[in-house]
């Protein structure tokens, strides 16, 4: 469970994953979502920091949402999942957006990942950084 954010902008973040990824995010981001929507939610991943990070700022999870399907789209790729109309609605968004923590460790751990796509964006991390989790 993850959402991946190598950079503060979603469309940016979206637009550097390689496609088994961005493809996950679209399920892992509306699962999130749900949990978090779930009053009493009794889940296993109810308090994983992945869930817990983004809870207080689910519209904008649902602005993150809406790029990676967006992304999606653009490379050819049917969506069956949910887009958000977000018209007129306040988006808080994260404390830790923008953070080089969160988005470092994001970067190291995708190069770890797929060193041979990842390694195209020359992303300057150590190889062996732990997810930040800023909860």
């Amino acid at each position: 469970m993850q959402t991946f954010l190598p950079y503060a902008s979603f469309e940016d973040s979206a637009a550097v994953l390689d496609n088994r990824r961005l493809g996950k995010q679209r399920v892992e981001g509306t699962q999130i979502l749900t949990i978090l929507l779930t009053p009493n939610y009794r889940g296993a991943w109810r308090n994983h920091p992945a869930v817990r990070m983004w809870r207080g700022y689910e519209e904008a999870l649902r602005l993150y949402i809406n790029a990676v399907v967006t992304e999606w789209i653009g490379r050819g790729y049917r969506n069956s999942l949910a887009t958000y109309d977000l018209t007129g609605r306040p988006i808080v968004f994260p404390f830790w957006l923008g953070d080089p923590r969160l988005h470092d460790s994001h970067k190291s751990n995708l190069l770890r990942k797929d060193f041979s796509y990842y390694s195209q964006f020359g992303w300057d991390v150590p190889p062996d950084l732990p997810y930040y989790w800023p909860v």
